[in-house]
């Protein structure tokens, strides 16, 4: 009965194969170091899905052979990542089922392989005494999405090996070539992805430490190592401001990118933490069943089996170590992380205040600029109040609803009169002073309304900006800022009248 993802998978067709090549590695190794005669065999070769034949699928007659108990053997095939997609095999169908069904792999091995976060499982055949286990590391385009599958069955000392999308094979292939001698365990080849999974770990780790360490030296905030300055003192925070990036917004863009991809660093880590923890426990719980077995000395058999046992408990004790020693540097790595979070949301945080004082002292630069513009709009002003006060009289008393006198007779003497006048020059009349006696008053009265008026609007403005300073939790950076540059103009209402 086909499962959910097995009925929704996307096989890889048969086409495929002109294209891509599948990696093969397939050895047999001498448990018995005293049979110099006999010695361990290593091959690798590269095919294409066409070639994968019944020569290395079906198990050989030297395998199936009692009589050769000195000789364990393992097949390892590597499948290439073709597509993206989360529910594709790079295999075409009727290829994974005949190698599933031969070498007998964890019947989850579909769902393992298509899960989206990750699983390491492993199953028991009391029966025959195989052992099978699968894993897939958390998914993340990041780090990889490694997978592998793993039977072994120490009766027929046979190892049978599935790896799929593997992130750097050459490394997985390189360390299996490298030390040959410990094949015989089946968590070996489980163990050999967990290291370079951490790896792949480590490395986007460091992409993201460069990247956080960039900008703490653009910034000049927060930088390890620069606490202090040449003098031994804490460096000015205006040096740090003055450090500002021209476009703090890229930079803050930057620092968001850090916080999710550590984000899913911090997850993928988790997991393979987890995974490790799994794996060990899977380990002592075999090393514990072997104990066992060896311990029995009354069944032929298993004196037959004994080469082969005390190599299988070799290997697992050294696997279990290199595990241990992986888990150890991934929670370490998770530490590091956790410090790389506090790191770029220091970051932030200091660019968020910086560009905060950049607009405050951008509105305190426009306050001025508005208050330089107040200041002659309140001349104009100031001026107007001085004239108009004379204008009004002198405009009032020209009107003809005033009989200032016209100092002669008819209306020929009279115009005689100030012809002879105007010819002599020009003379103040003698009412001349009434003008000066209302105009000058009118003038200093109407001035000092205007300066009582707008003391007075001043007063209630500067009150209300007291009782907003009071009622906030304390003052912003922006705020400090904004007040101390228009504290340097003088934009004290008061100051400006004196």
């Amino acid at each position: 009965m086909e499962t959910r993802e097995e009925r929704l998978v996307t096989w890889a067709v048969p086409l495929v194969g002109h294209h891509y090549y599948l990696r093969f590695l397939e050895g047999s190794i001498n448990l018995d170091p005293n049979n110099t005669n006999a010695v361990s065999k290593i091959s690798e070769a590269k095919l294409q899905f066409d070639e994968v034949g019944d020569h290395l699928l079906q198990k050989t007659a030297a395998v199936e052979d009692a009589e050769t108990p000195k000789q364990w053997h393992f097949k390892v095939l590597s499948l290439p990542r073709i597509r993206p997609s989360a529910l594709d095999l790079s295999v075409p169908r009727a290829i994974f089922q005949q190698i599933q069904g031969c070498w007998h792999l964890h019947p989850r091995t579909v769902d393992v392989f298509l899960s989206n976060n990750g699983i390491l499982t492993s199953a028991d055949c009391p029966a025959s005494g195989r052992k099978s286990a699968v894993w897939r590391v958390a998914s993340s385009r990041s780090t990889g999405f490694d997978c592998v599958s793993v039977s072994s069955n120490p009766a027929t000392r046979t190892t049978y090996v599935l790896y799929h999308h593997l992130a750097d094979e050459d490394a997985v292939f390189g360390a299996l070539l490298a030390m040959p001698e410990r094949c015989v365990d089946h968590y070996f080849f489980v163990s050999v992805l967990y290291w370079s999974h951490h790896q792949q770990i480590e490395a986007h780790r460091n992409v993201i430490d460069d990247a956080v360490l960039g900008i703490e030296r653009r910034t000049r905030f927060g930088h390890p190592g620069r606490l202090m300055d040449d003098l031994g003192g804490r460096p000015d925070f205006d040096d740090h401001c003055s450090a500002t990036m021209e476009d703090p917004k890229t930079t803050i863009r930057q620092l968001s990118y850090c916080q999710t991809d550590l984000a899913v660093i911090g997850h993928v880590a988790r997991a393979c933490l987890d995974a490790g923890e799994q794996l060990v426990r899977a380990i002592e719980e075999d090393q514990r069943k072997l104990s066992l077995l060896m311990d029995d000395d009354d069944d032929p058999l298993e004196r037959n089996a004994r080469p082969g046992y005390d190599r299988l408990a070799e290997a697992l004790t050294i696997t279990r170590g290199d595990v241990e020693y992986t888990r150890r540097r991934t929670a370490m790595l998770l530490s590091q992380v956790q410090q790389m979070k506090d790191r770029s949301q220091s970051q932030t945080s200091f660019m968020l205040g910086d560009l905060a004082q950049s607009e405050a002292e951008y509105t305190a630069a426009i306050a001025i600029d508005t208050k330089r513009d107040s200041v002659a709009m309140r001349t104009i002003a100031a001026l107007g109040i001085v004239f108009l006060p004379g204008t009004f009289v002198a405009t009032l008393f020209s009107v003809d609803m005033f009989d200032w006198g016209s100092g002669g007779g008819g209306g020929e003497s009279a115009s005689s009169s100030a012809t002879t006048e105007s010819s002599s020059g020009v003379r103040a009349l003698p009412g001349m002073w009434i003008y000066w006696a209302i105009a000058i008053p009118l003038t200093i009265r109407t001035f000092l309304v205007w300066v009582l008026w707008s003391r007075r609007e001043n007063q209630k403005s500067d009150r209300r900006l007291r009782i907003r300073r009071t009622k906030s939790s304390g003052p912003s950076l922006g705020t400090s800022v904004t007040a101390a540059v228009l504290r340097s103009v003088g934009l004290a209402r008061g100051e400006q009248m004196v």
